[in-house]
C-alpha cells in the first residue's frame, strides 16, 4: 500500500513541493527510494543549494520512520549533494567547480575510450537503436520538454556504454558527474540553445558511429562533454548562489 504525503507542520515549503506527487512502494526498499527522490530533485534545482533538509520532517511528510531517510542523506552526504553539520542540520550543497571539473574529466576520459571502441563492433540493431534515441530526443527538443530530453539524453549515453560491454562503467561514472549533471539541468533549464546543440551534437556523433570514422569521434565526444565548461560564465551569471569553488 502505497501512501500519500503528509506535510510536516515545520517542513520548509521548497521540501514539501519537491516531494509533491511522490509515493513509497512498499514492495521495494525504502532507502534508495528516498536517496532518488532527494538526488532527482537537488540535481533538477527542485531542491536549490542551501534548502534545509530536515530529516524528521522528510520522514513526516512522506509518513515513514527516520532511519531510511538519515540513511538516505548520508549517502548524498557521500555524494557530496548535501552537507551535514553537527548541532546544525542537513542542507542540498552548493555545485562545487573543483567537483564539477572532475566529474568533466572523468565522463570524457571514459566516453572517448568507450566510444572508439564501440566504433569498432557497433551492430546495426545498435545504430537503430541510438537513431530512435535520437529522433526521440527531436522531438523532445521541438516540444521544449526539458524532462524528455535530460532523460533521453541520459539513457542514450548509458546505451553506448552497454552496447560496448561496459554498462558497468557507466554505473560506476554516475556518484562523479552528479556536479555535472546538475549543471547540465541548469543548462537545459535556463540556456535556450543547449538543447538545440546537444541534439545536433548527438546526430553527428551517431553518424560517425555509423562511418566508423575513429579520426574523428574522438574529438567529437570531447567536445561534446566539455560544452559544460563553455556554458559555465553564463550559467553562473544566472544562478550564482549555485556555486562554490
Amino acid at each position: 500500500m502505497k501512501a500519500p504525503l503528509k506535510p510536516a507542520v515545520d517542513a520548509d515549503p521548497t521540501l514539501v513541493l519537491a516531494l509533491h506527487g511522490f509515493q513509497l512502494d512498499n514492495q521495494r526498499s525504502y532507502t534508495p527510494q528516498v536517496h532518488r527522490v532527494l538526488r532527482d530533485a537537488i540535481v533538477r534545482g527542485s531542491l536549490p543549494p542551501r534548502t534545509a533538509l530536515s530529516e524528521a520532517a522528510i520522514a513526516e511528510t512522506i509518513r515513514l520512520s527516520r532511519t531510511p531517510v538519515r540513511e538516505a542523506l548520508a549517502q548524498l552526504a557521500e555524494e557530496q549533494l548535501v552537507q551535514i553539520t553537527r548541532k546544525v542540520g542537513t542542507v542540498v550543497a552548493p555545485i562545487s567547480v573543483s567537483l564539477l571539473e572532475e566529474g568533466r574529466f572523468a565522463r570524457s576520459t571514459l566516453e572517448c575510450a568507450n566510444h572508439v571502441q564501440l566504433a569498432q563492433t557497433i551492430a546495426p540493431e545498435q545504430l537503430d537503436e541510438f537513431a530512435a534515441l535520437v529522433d526521440a530526443q527531436r522531438r523532445a527538443v521541438a516540444a521544449d520538454d526539458v524532462d524528455a530530453f535530460f532523460e533521453l539524453d541520459e539513457a542514450m549515453h548509458r546505451r553506448l556504454f552497454e552496447f560496448a560491454g561496459h554498462g558497468h562503467v557507466w554505473t560506476l561514472l554516475q556518484p562523479m558527474k552528479r556536479q555535472f549533471d546538475r549543471v547540465r539541468w541548469l543548462l537545459l533549464d535556463r540556456v535556450a540553445i543547449h538543447a538545440r546543440r546537444a541534439l545536433a551534437e548527438h546526430e553527428q556523433l551517431l553518424a560517425q558511429l555509423a562511418a566508423r570514422d575513429f579520426a574523428r569521434l574522438g574529438a567529437t565526444v570531447a567536445g561534446h562533454i566539455d560544452r559544460i565548461g563553455g556554458h559555465l560564465p553564463e550559467v553562473r551569471e544566472r544562478a550564482p548562489d549555485y556555486f562554490v569553488e
